[in-house]
């Protein structure tokens, strides 16, 4: 049933009040809507993502909640950002089922096919997201945008010729669209690379591209031109992909170093005392690491033993620490993670992440959580859940942060990797974070060489196995039999065996890497050395190259 007017005035009245950060004003008019319909659902989401943005975790979630149990019979639009809704808060599975009240076949939601391909691909369901994307085409939805979407969705479920194939399509449709190019330059194909490097050269010639078509291009002729082995102007376009991505970061060295100092004084020796009391039925694995240093490759392994389920890149344990303390954490760490830390209840914390993953495990004793920043919250979780196990992933300093800096994230996310220095420094405080919780919690981490894991997986396997307390199983190191879909910037490598391609993979651009292997002299000369306690200091004064 829509809104009587004078409801549809006072919604839009919030609704703007909210684009407009009247965050207080919003929350008040979203108040008057509950109370004069309160079987309404949108006036629920929108205070949920007003409570969110004041960094207040508690309502924020309990009124996407509310949102969720008024959706029978929403509109699709309604039902979408209810969703949005739930997952900005951490509620992933709720997101998804909300989903299940749009009826994709039903006329009336012809025009929401899109969106709802989107939302479910968001949520990692990429079958049913591959479903409505394709739904939609057959209804005759066939803009650029489709095509993107199609190509993004099927270089995840195959087959790959026609995630090509739908990248084609975006490209000739759209030609400016930086994204769609670098989309196809991601299948690592020589044939045609050089006829896509001139036409990405020349859509850097037209005027009126955007910071982010400027910066996909580059990232995208970096990757078909290191395919055809043309090094020098390889390295020439990721830089400058690099510094357009940089010049609309907020990344900032100082605030950062503050906050793994402050992170590393909020967590003496005494931090281990006094530890959550959590149930030890189930076992959580928190695979943890730098990004691209092997942990999905890890993830796979260990999802082939019968007794452990795969979570994939989950943030749980963040959304609970977020739920516990009724506070936003800052995904980059600044000096205010002292006071969160000491705040914390960790026998809540430790139930909480272990009630909302449960569903992860589906019957299985042991399940894995690989979201690679929790590399920063191994302290709290080991304190939370004292049973859980840590296995780290390391990999040459060189190689992990060569892997990071030629990655394109998602905008915001591992904002420290689009300059040398900047990505040094960041690579220090990890090491010396990781030597902190080794310090803290002797014998309860498992490192693991990349090097190693992929030039002896079976042996490797074992030793994890046997870490886990698990008995051996074979046929694990057969990934390619582990036909999980993943989603992450390693999906198209998944497809191939295990291999050592990639190992010193940074020595094709050693020139270019030069400031970066200077800056982490000591930290290459401890890997090699085959060191385990590390304590690099952060630098201080970058020289940002």
């Amino acid at each position: 049933m829509p809104l009587n007017p004078d409801h549809a005035t006072l919604w839009q009245q919030a609704a703007t009040q909210f684009e407009s950060r009247q965050y207080t004003v919003a929350a008040a008019s979203c108040q008057q809507l509950i109370a004069l319909a309160p079987e309404k659902p949108m006036a629920y989401a929108l205070l949920s993502r007003i409570c969110h943005q004041q960094g207040l975790t508690r309502p924020a979630m309990f009124n996407a909640f509310q949102a969720s149990r008024r959706v029978a019979g929403a509109h699709w639009k309604d039902i979408i950002a209810i969703s949005a809704a739930l997952l900005e808060v951490g509620a992933n599975v709720l997101a998804h089922s909300v989903l299940s009240f749009i009826n994709p076949h039903d006329p009336a939601n012809r025009d929401g096919l899109l969106g709802l391909g989107r939302q479910y691909s968001g949520l990692n369901d990429q079958p049913r997201a591959l479903y409505c994307i394709e739904l939609a085409k057959a209804n005759g939805c066939d803009s650029w945008f489709v095509s993107h979407m199609h190509g993004t969705v099927l270089s995840i479920t195959g087959p790959l010729e026609h995630a090509i194939a739908a990248c084609e399509d975006c490209v000739a449709k759209h030609p400016k669209h930086g994204h769609g190019h670098w989309s196809r330059a991601q299948f690592g194909l020589k044939d045609g690379a050089q006829n896509r490097v001139l036409r990405m050269r020349q859509v850097l010639t037209e005027p009126g591209l955007g910071n982010d078509d400027v910066t996909f291009l580059q990232y995208g002729l970096f990757k078909e031109l290191d395919t055809l082995d043309q090094r020098d102007d390889a390295w020439t376009a990721l830089m400058a992909g690099a510094k357009v991505r940089r010049n609309v970061s907020d990344y900032n060295v100082e605030r950062e170093n503050a906050g793994f100092d402050a992170l590393i004084d909020a967590t003496p020796k005494s931090f281990t005392g006094q530890c959550g009391d959590a149930s030890t039925d189930a076992m959580p694995i928190f695979i943890v690491g730098m990004p691209r240093t092997g942990t999905t490759l890890l993830e796979r392994i260990l999802g082939n033993h019968p007794q452990i389920a795969t979570g994939g890149e989950i943030n749980d344990f963040r959304q609970q620490m977020q739920w516990v303390n009724n506070r936003r954490l800052p995904t980059d760490l600044d000096a205010s993670i002292g006071d969160f830390v000491s705040r914390l209840d960790y026998t809540l914390l430790g139930r909480r992440y272990l009630e909302k993953t449960d569903w992860l495990r589906a019957g299985k004793p042991f399940y894995s959580d690989r979201h690679p920043l929790n590399f920063m919250y191994v302290g709290m979780i080991l304190k939370a859940l004292p049973h859980a196990k840590i296995v780290h992933l390391r990999r040459h300093p060189m190689d992990a942060c060569f892997s990071t800096l030629k990655e394109l994230f998602a905008k915001g996310a591992y904002s420290y990797s689009y300059a040398l220095d900047e990505l040094a420094n960041h690579y220090r405080n990890y090491v010396r974070l990781m030597q902190h919780w080794r310090n803290l919690w002797p014998g309860r981490i498992l490192d693991v060489r990349y090097e190693d894991l992929v030039g002896h997986p079976e042996q490797q396997a074992r030793c994890v196995q046997d870490y886990l307390g698990l008995p051996a199983a074979e046929g694990v190191t057969s990934t390619m039999a582990n036909t999980r879909i993943a989603t992450t910037a390693s999906s198209l490598q998944l497809r191939q065996p295990i291999h050592t391609r990639y190992i010193a993979g940074w020595r094709r651009y050693q020139h270019g890497l030069a400031p970066l292997q200077a800056l982490l002299a000591d930290c290459i000369g401890d890997y090699e050395a085959g060191a385990t306690a590390i304590q690099p200091k952060p630098l201080r004064v970058p020289v940002h190259m």
